[in-house]
């Protein structure tokens, strides 16, 4: 009987260094695939644009979630596998977002911050090759980033390495990512499904509002942190100098946030604009009162204020042709009134008087 434990045990031990090996393997020659595929810079595969498959596009995508960036480091001592300009390593971003103009006219892009650091990145560094010379605003940029680099120092005997803070060993783990996304709660007020896939209003625009709520659309903050646009293109566009993400877009912004005040005075209700948009949503859901009718008609105006915006800013940005802030919300008013009318086709709702008092008209105040 111990003999057949004996060679049991064998068997099993064999079949696992065999399972083992060929897991090793696979995964050397996904990375080969990869590196091959896609190219290297700074030690990391790149990402490969817009003609990448989707389940490296995935991955990928996780070096830009916050929770992912909030439970990972990385302890650069000798920076032989740390981008130069492409990883954050000084200064909480990376020099490729911060000095993006030396960038496009560096001659060295895809060198390590060791290799940068062994030419020398002192005022007359040999690592400051430049494609043309430098006008006086770059030389200025030139200036701010070798004072920068003044006081980094390279540990020569230590490596590179990425601590996962989920695991006490800091070596990452499927087990502790899952757990920690499953323990996240789904946040403090959420978009119940019925109020966002709302019949009422045309396939298109339910969609983009899904895509609101869950912050995917191609905002300038979206598309910095995708690597789309650098760091100084993150404005608004309404030209009020601040950061442009969903919420200031819809809510917040000087410009387009100015629509939201005459649509609380043509509606008659006053309220206070919350920070983010489901809040928003919500709030503005039961400002006309709690009976269905009245959350339904709410919701209807709201979808149609937030659509018309994201056109209008569309239009300025792809255009270049503007509508003053009374044009868009006139805008609102005639699409408003298309949407409710096809539905409430029985009641006494008129334009004129859609117009000038909405809520009154159709028997909700």
């Amino acid at each position: 009987m111990s003999s057949v434990v004996f060679y049991f045990c064998v068997l099993l031990t064999n079949t696992t260094k065999i399972l083992i090996n060929f897991l090793f393997v696979s995964l050397i020659n996904t990375t080969k695939m990869l590196l091959a595929r896609y190219g290297v810079e700074g030690g990391q595969v790149l990402d490969g644009g817009c003609e990448v498959c989707t389940w490296w596009r995935d991955i990928a995508a996780l070096r830009r979630e916050p929770w992912f960036g909030d439970n990972s480091s990385r302890s650069i001592e000798n920076k032989n596998c740390t981008s130069f300009w492409s990883d954050v390593w000084v200064g909480g971003v990376s020099l490729r977002s911060r000095f993006s103009r030396l960038f496009d006219l560096a001659e060295f892009k895809g060198e390590t911050v060791s290799k940068v650091c062994q030419l020398g990145w002192g005022i007359e560094g040999d690592a400051w090759r430049w494609r043309r010379r430098l006008f006086a605003w770059e030389e200025e940029q030139a200036g701010e980033l070798t004072i920068l680099l003044q006081n980094v120092n390279l540990q020569v005997d230590k490596d590179d390495m990425w601590h996962w803070f989920l695991e006490n060993s800091r070596v990452y783990s499927v087990r502790s990512a899952y757990h920690f996304l499953r323990a996240q709660p789904l946040g403090s007020t959420m978009v119940a499904p019925s109020s966002l896939w709302n019949k009422d209003i045309p396939l298109k625009v339910v969609l983009f509002a899904w895509r609101l709520f869950r912050d995917r659309l191609s905002t300038k903050d979206n598309l910095f942190r995708h690597g789309v646009i650098d760091h100084d293109s993150r404005m608004c566009v309404s030209g009020v100098g601040s950061l442009k993400n969903s919420s200031h877009l819809i809510m917040h912004c000087r410009g387009f946030g100015l629509v939201w005040n005459f649509i609380y005075r043509w509606i008659g209700i006053s309220m206070v604009t919350p920070c983010y948009v489901v809040d928003h949503f919500n709030q503005f859901t039961y400002a006309g009162g709690g009976a269905k009718t009245q959350r339904s008609i709410m919701q209807v105006l709201w979808f149609a204020t937030v659509w018309e915006i994201w056109k209008e800013r569309n239009n300025r940005v792809f255009n270049a042709k503007e509508c003053s802030i009374l044009e868009v919300v006139d805008k609102i008013k005639a699409l408003s009134y298309v949407w409710l009318k096809a539905k409430f086709t029985s009641l006494p709702l008129n334009f004129h008087g859609w117009w000038l008092s909405p809520l009154t008209l159709l028997g909700t105040t």
